[in-house]
């Protein structure tokens, strides 16, 4: 079939990596990065660590940019603490959604303008309850 190809059937062909003009390339994508996110408009969203430490009875605003395969990522303007427990609270047509996650990963956003307006991208993993 003509879909199904191995490795060894695709030919690149020679580079010549002291060519100048690629060079100039790699020095102009040097530093890019994949920060992928949804192709869904970002959902604000109320959260609160329920579990651990970090517990408390307030809210704080954060914005939901994935959710989906048993993920959600958040953008906040601080860290969520690793392996506690936060509960995501969002509405939608007038009805309340209320969901829990386990923070399984944390950072600084990597674009410029989450680095200017100090952003972090936190990944939960869905807890059912």
């Amino acid at each position: 079939m003509g879909h199904d190809k191995t490795r060894s059937d695709v030919t690149v062909g020679n580079v010549d990596w002291d060519d100048p003009q690629i060079n100039h390339l790699l020095k102009k994508v040097d530093g890019w990065n994949i920060d992928h996110r949804s192709h869904l408009p970002p959902k604000h969203v109320l959260i609160r660590v329920t579990c651990g430490w970090s517990a408390s009875e307030a809210s704080k605003p954060a914005l939901l940019i994935s959710d989906g395969d048993g993920v959600m990522v958040l953008a906040t303007r601080f860290p969520l603490p690793h392996g506690e427990e936060v509960q995501v609270n969002s509405e939608a047509a007038g009805t309340s959604r209320t969901r829990w996650g386990v923070v399984i990963e944390e950072r600084e956003g990597l674009r410029g303008e989450d680095r200017a307006e100090g952003v972090f991208l936190n990944w939960l993993r869905i807890r059912l309850r």
